[in-house]
């Protein structure tokens, strides 16, 4: 829990309706008294993650993830714990005082260099738009001959780093930002051989990038001298900015995204751009990488449906198929748009125009289409060879659909336009499948924690406990933690017990923040969810009760036999007799 006060992590619970937060990242179905969904977590056909408004917890049946508000943030969103509470308590208004000197200084230092990122992407920008030098003026006239006017570099806030060793580096310090700042910002170098260090940006066009919130994250420098060998250089990685986790121009689409309720992925800033500026706004660009599943799961916030349009190069193919998977995976619907392997979208737009360029949008072909036209383009489809290396890789993408009867409709396709029978199509398809199987054991079983038995009483027992405190109350009079057999159901009393005796709430949303273990966590977000009708509570409390303590004199009084035992093969006559008094106790107990 860090040094985030409880009554804080309290409120943030409280604040936060679980089925509101849910369901700003997927789409929630009411069912009954709670919600349904298809997983975000891992893949599934039928929804089996439910929402618990009641509880405010989610439990997933099928791969068993559960938890209550920060437990869905912390493994959505990949923060850890102390990172969920603060990213909720802004969304709730709330503060949280500066108990943790460490993480406050990680806050505070990220507050900071979002505020020189900021700095330098007006700084230069004002350099494009009001510089008089002659080289400011060059990169005008080739944004003019990119067809990028004065309007767009301000919708875009494009900018101009002056081909100096530190403007960039002198304005910061001008405006009061520190050395540890300027450097762990990424926008200067260190110098090598002397004290300092120099504009990692020099001479090029700049480009911002901007997280979803439009906060400045990171850059992008256009090389415009031809004697510069990198075209585009980056920044580096650094406390803000993890390469494969943020799209450029998602602040600008995200609306509408959600409008047209498809995106279009590309490539590069000058592909992102030229839409827009066309009146194609649904466009985000991953900045010349493969999408990863970070992209994905962004994008799902806001839609399900992804038209990829990747140059025709080889790379540009190269990323496209490598994300189709991706997209699968996380149950997407993919299509593939096409331009000539000479086009990208900003050379085609301003040769065809607009139109030409939605036109292209709506051919765009399924990913099964799109793929088989690569593969066989790759490998021979008119020998035997060609096709089982065909069949090889298009088999396990089609796997991925979430849909039977999409599957078996693309299985009997690919073995006509092969022609190979589709009974031998789907014998490879079946072999690849336990072969893919066999090799994913061992990591599927780290990623699920799939249920273990818990004995019936002591499970129903802690069921009646989380429903109500007044079964806390009395199982804390008749039951001690130990006489709990299973281990995870003694943990979970142990802290039942602890926080009622402290006169704290113990419901299950509450008590999910005592535990890091995932298991744990499963298994108690499973019992608060399960829907059981208990019609007579004070007897089914009484009967677990009453065996559950009758299982432990029996474990006692098999103990203390065996422990009887041992003590007259070593002859000890009073241990004996000690051991017996124990077990008469018990029996007339």
């Amino acid at each position: 829990m860090g040094l985030i006060p409880e009554e804080i992590i309290q409120q943030v619970i409280d604040r936060t309706d679980i089925v509101e937060l849910i369901g700003s990242y997927i789409p929630l179905k009411k069912a009954g008294a709670n919600y349904k969904a298809l997983c975000p977590f891992h893949n599934e056909k039928t929804p089996s993650f439910v929402v618990t408004p009641n509880k405010q917890i989610f439990h997933c049946f099928g791969c068993h993830a559960g938890g209550n508000v920060l437990g869905f943030i912390m493994k959505h969103e990949r923060l850890d714990f102390a990172d969920a509470v603060r990213l909720l308590a802004s969304k709730a208004g709330l503060v949280i005082p500066d108990t943790d000197p460490r993480a406050q200084a990680k806050d505070d230092l990220r507050r900071t260099i979002f505020e020189a990122n900021e700095a330098a992407v007006e700084y230069y920008h004002q350099n494009l738009v009001s510089g008089k030098e002659p080289e400011v003026k060059a990169a005008r006239d080739y944004l003019k001959s990119r067809a990028v006017g004065l309007d767009c570099v301000k919708r875009f806030r494009i900018g101009y780093a002056y081909d100096v060793w530190d403007g960039l580096a002198k304005e910061l310090r001008y405006k009061g930002f520190s050395e540890e700042v300027i450097l762990k910002s990424g926008l200067v170098v260190v110098r090598e051989k002397s004290q300092g260090f120099y504009d990692r940006f020099r001479g090029r066009v700049i480009f911002s990038i901007f997280d979803y919130r439009g906060r400045a994250l990171a850059f992008g420098a256009r090389a415009l001298k031809v004697e510069d060998k990198a075209k585009y250089i980056n920044s580096p990685e650094t406390l803000l900015y993890t390469k494969g986790q943020h799209l450029y121009g998602l602040n600008w689409a995200k609306d509408a995204i959600v409008r047209e309720d498809a995106v279009i992925v590309v490539e590069g800033y000058m592909d992102l751009i030229r839409p827009v500026e066309a009146g194609i706004e649904n466009v985000v660009a991953s900045l010349g990488t493969a999408l990863t599943l970070d992209h994905v799961r962004l994008i799902r916030r806001y839609t399900r449906n992804v038209i990829m349009l990747f140059d025709m190069d080889t790379a540009g193919q190269t990323a496209t198929l490598r994300s189709l998977d991706i997209l699968l995976e996380e149950d997407m619907n993919v299509r593939v748009a096409a331009l000539s392997d000479e086009e990208d979208p900003d050379s085609f737009i301003l040769k065809d125009g607009a139109q030409a360029f939605r036109d292209r949008i709506k051919l765009a072909l399924s990913l099964f289409d799109f793929k088989l036209s690569r593969l066989t383009a790759a490998h021979n489809a008119q020998t035997i060879e060609g096709r089982a290396r065909i069949c090889q890789e298009i088999l396990p993408t089609i796997d991925k659909i979430p849909s039977e009867v999409v599957r078996d409709g693309y299985v009997r396709e690919l073995a006509r336009r092969l022609g190979i029978p589709e009974e031998a199509v789907s014998k490879e398809r079946r072999r690849l499948g336990a072969k893919t199987a066999a090799k994913a054991g061992s990591v599927e079983e780290e990623v699920r924690h799939e249920p273990r038995e818990l004995l019936a009483d002591e499970a129903l027992l802690l069921r009646l406990m989380l429903m109500s405190p007044k079964w806390v109350a009395q199982a804390r009079t008749n039951l001690l933690p130990e006489d709990f057999k299973d281990s995870t159901v003694r943990t979970i009393v142990e802290k039942v017990y602890e926080l009622f005796g402290l006169g704290k709430d113990v419901s299950a949303a509450v008590l999910l923040n005592a535990f890091g273990d995932v298991a744990l966590r499963s298994v108690l977000t499973r019992l608060a969810q399960e829907d059981f009708v208990f019609n007579d509570q004070p007897r089914m409390f009484a009967d677990c009760v009453k065996r559950i303590k009758g299982f432990r004199r029996k474990e006692k009084r098999q103990q203390l036999r065996e422990q009887m035992k041992l003590a007259e093969n070593a002859g000890d006559s009073q241990m004996v007799r000690a051991l017996q008094e124990q077990f008469n106790v018990l029996i007339k107990g």
